[in-house]
C-alpha cells in the first residue's frame, strides 16, 4: 500500500498530573462570537505519498469520491487510502480529465484519449478510444481540456476540438489556436488566439462569435466563473486582469489589475470556492483569494503553508475542499472541515474573551490579541507572564492569571504580580463575602482581597496544606469540598475570619468511593456531583455517604473516568475517557454527541481540559497542540459516506492473485488458501481527518474489531466454509461510512465435502453399532469375570477375617502375657520384700535371744531369771518356724510357677530343705542371709550348696545361681509356647 498522506500535526506536551477542568469566563453580551473565524487546514501530499512525478496538470473525481490526477507519469488515482498509477499507451503526460454523469472517467494526453476503468478485481487500467473512433494516427498534440456537456465529450487542443458522441468523433479545427475553453449555462465557449471568444453550437457544430479579443485587451482569458448575478461572469486573464462580463449585454468591464506593472507573475488557474470567494492560482506567488468584485480577501487563509508557489490547477471537490495542483506536489485545502485553527504551537489551558480581546493561558505563558473579530489574528506573548499559566479569571473588573510562578494581574500586554506565593491554580469568590476571595495553590489556600484598588494577599489559611486546585464552595457558609487527584476528597470548614480550617473530614474508600484516585467535584443542575473512575456520585449528608448519581450515570459510561462537567445554555459538556462530548441537558432522551470531537482524543490536557462554548453553534477547544474553533452545525450538514472494498488479494499453495469484487455473487477460493487480504477505503470522507475502520468476518469473528487507522485486514489459514467480510468507516469528525461487505467461500477438499461428511456419518453409525455389540459382549465377559472376582474376594475376605480373629487372639494373648509379666514383677517385688523381712526378723530374734541369754547369766535373782526365761520362751514361740517358710514357698510358687515341681521332677532326690535353699539361691540371697532362715550357720549353708551341686550333677565351673535361673526361664517359655 502507498504511504498515507501526512496529516496536520504539532509537537505534543504531555502533562498527566492534572485532574480538574478550567474553563474561561466569556462575556457573551460584548463579544460577537459568530465572527470568530479559524484557518482552514492544508494537507500535503508529496512524492513520498504518491511515488510519482510531482508535477500535476489536471484533476477530476467520480461519483464515489475517488480522485483522479493527471501528471507527467500518467493518471494517479487516490481513494483516500491508496495511490494507484496507470500510464497511457504512448507514456505521455495526462493533461485533461473529466467525469460524466455515469461516473466514467475520461483522460487526454498527447495524441491520445480514452477511459480510465477498473476491472472486476478492482485494478485500474486505461482503455484507448482512438481505435473505436477510427482516429488512427491522430495528430492534435496535447489535449489540454476535456469537458462534458450533455452527451457530448469535448477535448480541446491548440489545433482543434474533438467532439465525441455516440461512439462518433467530430473534429473542429481552430482558426489559429484554441487557448482556453469555458462552460456557461451548458454552453461551450472557447477562446481562439485571433478570433476571440466563440460559442460552439452543439447542434450544428459551428462557431458563433461572443466576444472579440479587443474587448479583453487581447489578453488570454484563463477562466470565466459565475457570480451572484445570473448573466454576469468573473473573467480572469493570465496577466492578472479581472473583468466583469455580462453575457446578456455582451459587455466587458475591467475590475482591477492584480499585479503591479513591474511584477513578473501570471494567473494560471482558478476556482470558485463559495458564492463570493474565488481562488486564483499564480505562477510564482501561490494562491490569491478575491471576491466577485475583484477585491482581494485578506486573512482567513494560510496559503503560506503551500508546498510550492506555482499552482498549475485548482479544483473544488464535492466536499467543498480545494485541491491545489502544484508544480511540485499536491495540497488539499480543507474548507469543509468544522475544525479551524485559532492558535497553535502551545498547549492551551484556559481562554478568556473580553470584547474583542482574547487571552490564552498556555504552557509557554500568556498570549494576547485584540484582533479577535478580524480574519488575521496575531497573538503576542505578554511580557512578564512567561512560563506555565493555568487559569484566567475576571474578578472585580480585573483579569487575574494563576501561574506556576505566582498570581498576576494582566491588562492587554501589561502585567503586575500579586503577592509572593508561587504555584497558583486559581481564585474563587466566597459566597458569603463578595469582597473576599480564596486563592488555591499548590500547598493550601490564601485569602485575597482588593483594597483601595490594589489586590493583596491577606494571609495563609492555616490547617490545610494539600493542593487545592479542585475546590468548590458548598451552600453552607465556610464549607468547601477539595478533591485531590491521589488522596481522595476533603470537606473543610473555615472559621468566619478565614484564618484557619476548624474542621476537616477526609473521604477515601470508606464512604462509598471504590478508589480515592481521579475524583473531581462540579456543580450540575444545582447539585454537587463528584466524578470518578467508577461513575458520578453525590453526597448524602444524612448517611455521610457518597452515592451513585443516577441522572448522569444513566447517560455516561460509569466504567470509564469522567473528568469534566460543564453546563452552558442548555448543553452539558463532558470529557470521558479522554473524549469530548455534550448532550442537551433538558432533553427527554438525551443523545451523546462525541463524533465531531474524536480528533482531539489524546491531545487534551488531562484534568485541565479547556472547553469554551461560545454559543449554541460554536465552541473553542484548547489542547496540547493549540486552540481550535469547532462548528457544531457540521453534524447536521454532513453527508453520508460510503465504505468500499477496493481489492481482495489471496495466496494459496498453487498461486496468488486478485479476486473479483465488482459483482454481488459469492466468491470461491481454492482449498489451501493460506492468506486473504482485504483492502478498503472511504473516499467519501476524504480530506476531513484520518479515517478509522472497523471490520468483522462473519462465521469467524464474534464482534466488530476496534476502530483503527489501518486500511486493510489480512486473514491466514481460514477453515473451509462460507464467510462474509464486513467493513465500516468513520472519520474523527464523526462522519460514518456505510458498511461494505463481500461474500466468499473457501472450498473444502474431497474429504471435507458434504458427501464425505455423509459417508463419515454412515461409517460412524456402523462403527457405533459394531462398538455397541462389542461393548455388550465385553460387558457379558466382564460380568463373568466380576462374578469370579467376587467369589475370590469373598474367600479372601473370609481368610482375612480368620486372620483378623487370629491376630485379635494373638493380641489378647500378648496383652495377657504383658499383664502376667507385670503381675510376676509385682509379686517378685513382694516376695523379695517378704524374704528380706524374714531375714531381718530372724536376725533380730537371734540378737534378742542372745541378749536375753547374756542378761540371764548376769542376773542373780531367781525371780528375774524366771522372768527372762519366760521371755526367751515367748521368743521361741514367735520365731520363724515351718509355718513362715510354707508361706514363703507358696508365694514363691506364685512368682516362679512350678519351680519346685520342675526341680522335684528332674531331681527327685532333693529334700524339702534343699528345695528351699534352691529358692533362696534363685532369689540371689547371700549365704549369710540364708543361714538364719534355715537355722544353720553360714558354713552349713556352703555345705548344703555343695551337696545340692552334686545332686544336680553340675560341673565345677557352672554357676548354681544361673542354673537355677535357667530352670525357671525354660519353664516359662514352655508355658508361653503352649
Amino acid at each position: 500500500m502507498m504511504k498515507r498522506a501526512p496529516r496536520l500535526s504539532l509537537v505534543l506536551l504531555w502533562l498527566t498530573s492534572l485532574h480538574t477542568l478550567v474553563f474561561a469566563q466569556t462575556n457573551t453580551s460584548e463579544t460577537p462570537f459568530s465572527s470568530i473565524k479559524g484557518l482552514p487546514g492544508i494537507i500535503h501530499y508529496n512524492r513520498e505519498s504518491f511515488n510519482a512525478d510531482p508535477q500535476f496538470w489536471t484533476v477530476t473525481e467520480d461519483k464515489a469520491g475517488i480522485t483522479y490526477f493527471g501528471n507527467n507519469d500518467g493518471v494517479l488515482i487516490y481513494d483516500g487510502e491508496e495511490w494507484h498509477q496507470i500510464t497511457l499507451p504512448n507514456s505521455s503526460s495526462v493533461r485533461s480529465l473529466t467525469t460524466d454523469s455515469l461516473g466514467n472517467v475520461y483522460a487526454g494526453g498527447f495524441n491520445e484519449f480514452g477511459l480510465v476503468k477498473k476491472d472486476e478485481t478492482g485494478q485500474y487500467y486505461y482503455e484507448s478510444s482512438l481505435d473505436s473512433l477510427r482516429l488512427y494516427g491522430l495528430d492534435v498534440g496535447n489535449l489540454w481540456q476535456a469537458t462534458i456537456i450533455g452527451n457530448k465529450l469535448i477535448y480541446r487542443s491548440f489545433n482543434e476540438l474533438v467532439v465525441v458522441e455516440n461512439n462518433k468523433a467530430t473534429r473542429l479545427p481552430s482558426p489559429s489556436a484554441f487557448i482556453y475553453a469555458y462552460v456557461y449555462n451548458n454552453q461551450y465557449l472557447v477562446q481562439d488566439q485571433h478570433s476571440g471568444i466563440q460559442r460552439l453550437n452543439l447542434e450544428t457544430m459551428t462557431f458563433e462569435q461572443e466576444f472579440s479579443n479587443a474587448q479583453f485587451r487581447y489578453e488570454e482569458i484563463i477562466s470565466m466563473l459565475p457570480t451572484s448575478q445570473p448573466d454576469e461572469l468573473l473573467a480572469t486573464s493570465k496577466t492578472g486582469t479581472l473583468f466583469r462580463v455580462n453575457m446578456k449585454k455582451k459587455t466587458v468591464k475591467i475590475l482591477r489589475e492584480l499585479f503591479e506593472e513591474k511584477e513578473i507573475n501570471q494567473i494560471i488557474s482558478t476556482t470558485q470556492v463559495s458564492q463570493n470567494l474565488y481562488y486564483l492560482g499564480t505562477l510564482s506567488s501561490g494562491i490569491i483569494a478575491v471576491n466577485q468584485d475583484g477585491a482581494t480577501v485578506q486573512g482567513g487563509h494560510n496559503f503560506d503553508e503551500l508546498q510550492d508557489n506555482s499552482v498549475l490547477n485548482l479544483y473544488k471537490n464535492q466536499h467543498g475542499n480545494v485541491w491545489a495542483l502544484l508544480n511540485n506536489g499536491l495540497d488539499l485545502i480543507t474548507h469543509s472541515s468544522p475544525v479551524t485553527t485559532i492558535f497553535k504551537d502551545a498547549s492551551i489551558y484556559d481562554v478568556l474573551i473580553q470584547g474583542n480581546d482574547i487571552y490564552l493561558a498556555t504552557n509557554q505563558g500568556v498570549f494576547y490579541t485584540s484582533t479577535l473579530n478580524t480574519s488575521n489574528q496575531s497573538f503576542t506573548k505578554v511580557k512578564g507572564l512567561e512560563g506555565q499559566a493555568w487559569t484566567l479569571q475576571v474578578l472585580k473588573g480585573d483579569i487575574l492569571v494563576g501561574m506556576d510562578k505566582g498570581l498576576f494581574q494582566v491588562n492587554k500586554l501589561e502585567s503586575k504580580r500579586i503577592g509572593n506565593t508561587g504555584g497558583i491554580w486559581k481564585v474563587i469568590p466566597i459566597k458569603s463575602n463578595p469582597d473576599l476571595f480564596i486563592v488555591s495553590y499548590y500547598s493550601g489556600m490564601q485569602l485575597l482581597a482588593k483594597e483601595n484598588g490594589e489586590w493583596k494577599i491577606l494571609r495563609h489559611i492555616q490547617g490545610f496544606d494539600e493542593s487545592t486546585r479542585d475546590i468548590l464552595e458548598t451552600d453552607t457558609p465556610g464549607t468547601f469540598w477539595v478533591c485531590h487527584g491521589y488522596r481522595g476528597v476533603f470537606r473543610l470548614m473555615i472559621d468566619k475570619e478565614f484564618t484557619r480550617v476548624t474542621s476537616l473530614e477526609h473521604f477515601t474508600t470508606q464512604n462509598g468511593f471504590k478508589s480515592p484516585y481521579n475524583i473531581n467535584v462540579f456543580e450540575w443542575q444545582g447539585e454537587e456531583v463528584f466524578t470518578s473512575n467508577d461513575g458520578v456520585f453525590s453526597y448524602n449528608a444524612k448517611n455521610n455517604l457518597f452515592e451513585p448519581f443516577q441522572p448522569l450515570n444513566a447517560l455516561l459510561d460509569s466504567t470509564v473516568n469522567t473528568r469534566t462537567l460543564l453546563e452552558y445554555e442548555g448543553k452539558t459538556w463532558f470529557v470521558q475517557d479522554d473524549e469530548i462530548g455534550y448532550f442537551e441537558t433538558n432533553a427527554k432522551n438525551p443523545k451523546l454527541e462525541k463524533g465531531i470531537f474524536l480528533q482531539f482524543k489524546g491531545t487534551l490536557n488531562k484534568g485541565m481540559e479547556c472547553i469554551i462554548p461560545l454559543n449554541n453553534n460554536q465552541v473553542l477547544i484548547g489542547s496540547k497542540t493549540g486552540l481550535y474553533l469547532v462548528d457544531l452545525t457540521y453534524s447536521n450538514n454532513r453527508k453520508a459516506a460510503s465504505t468500499i472494498i477496493t481489492s481482495v488479494n489471496y495466496t494459496s499453495k498453487e498461486d496468488q492473485g486478485w479476486l473479483p469484487i465488482s459483482n454481488s455473487a459469492s466468491l470461491t477460493l481454492p482449498n489451501g488458501t493460506s492468506s486473504l487480504r482485504f483492502n478498503f477505503a472511504s473516499p467519501g470522507i476524504e480530506g476531513e481527518t484520518d479515517i478509522q475502520y472497523a471490520y468483522k468476518l462473519v462465521n469467524a469473528d464474534k464482534e466488530w474489531s476496534d476502530w483503527q487507522l489501518t486500511p486493510f485486514k489480512e486473514y491466514s489459514h481460514l477453515r473451509p466454509g462460507r464467510y462474509e467480510f464486513e467493513v465500516k468507516s468513520r472519520s474523527l469528525l464523526g462522519t460514518e461510512g456505510q458498511t461494505a461487505s463481500i461474500v466468499f467461500q473457501i472450498l473444502p477438499l474431497w474429504y471435507q465435502t458434504i458427501w464425505a461428511v455423509i459417508g463419515y456419518i454412515l461409517a460412524a453409525i456402523l462403527v457405533i453399532v459394531f462398538l455397541i455389540r462389542m461393548v455388550k459382549k465385553r460387558i457379558a465377559l466382564e460380568n463373568i469375570k466380576a462374578l469370579e472376582t467376587e467369589q475370590k474376594a469373598k474367600k479372601l475376605l473370609e481368610l482375612e477375617l480368620e486372620q483378623f480373629k487370629l491376630k485379635a487372639e494373638k493380641e489378647k494373648i500378648s496383652q495377657d502375657k504383658q499383664l502376667l509379666e507385670e503381675d510376676v514383677l509385682y509379686k517378685s517385688k513382694e516376695l523379695a520384700n517378704y524374704t528380706m523381712l524374714l531375714v531381718k526378723k530372724k536376725e533380730i530374734f537371734s540378737e534378742i535371744q542372745e541378749d536375753i541369754k547374756d542378761v540371764r547369766r548376769m542376773v542373780r535373782n531367781e525371780m528375774s531369771r524366771r522372768k527372762l526365761q519366760k521371755m526367751f520362751t515367748k521368743l521361741n514361740q514367735h520365731a520363724i518356724d515351718e509355718e513362715y517358710l510354707q508361706v514363703f514357698e507358696t508365694n514363691f510358687e506364685k512368682v516362679h510357677h512350678q519351680f519346685f515341681d520342675v526341680l522335684k521332677k528332674r531331681f527327685p532326690e532333693l529334700s524339702q530343705r534343699e528345695l528351699r535353699l534352691c529358692a533362696f539361691i534363685k532369689m540371689n540371697l547371700s549365704n549369710k542371709e540364708i543361714s538364719p532362715l534355715l537355722n544353720i550357720s553360714v558354713r552349713g549353708v556352703e555345705t548344703a550348696r555343695y551337696r545340692i551341686r552334686k545332686k544336680l550333677n553340675m560341673e565345677h565351673d557352672l554357676n548354681l545361681n544361673q542354673f537355677l535361673e535357667n530352670i525357671g526361664s525354660e519353664h516359662t517359655s514352655e508355658v508361653s509356647q503352649s
